[in-house]
């Protein structure tokens, strides 16, 4: 079974079809196209980290409440609410692995465009 990436399949069947000028908007684009999808999949993953820390955090705080029966005082300085909305700030840790993905994300766009020239 081939490994060939979408992008890298295009490019070799545009390699055989098209001028050069044609080969190389085809490959422009489909990078693009690699690129936009990369971000829009780190835009989703941000926005989905951020949902979960704020619904854990949310639940963190409801247990200290409820099942340790612990002062609301208490419960809400150890448990702030956290912005849960798709651009919130992120710890650092979880911020470094999403935008490890991303470039990684990048850097496989930037190797299929290359097998594809």
């Amino acid at each position: 079974m081939s490994r060939i990436g979408t992008a890298g399949k295009l490019g070799l069947i545009v390699a055989i079809l098209l001028p050069n000028a044609a080969r190389v908007a085809v490959a422009e684009s489909a990078y693009e196209t690699c690129i936009n999808n990369a971000r829009l999949v780190h835009e989703a993953s941000n926005a989905a980290e951020c949902k979960r820390l704020a619904d854990q955090t949310g639940q963190d705080r409801a247990n200290c409440l409820g099942k340790l029966k612990l002062s609301p005082s208490y419960c809400e300085v150890s448990y702030p609410p956290r912005d849960g909305s798709p651009n919130c700030m992120l710890p650092a840790a979880n911020a470094t692995a999403i935008d490890a993905a991303l470039e990684r994300s990048r850097y496989r766009c930037a190797r299929e465009d290359g097998a594809g020239q």
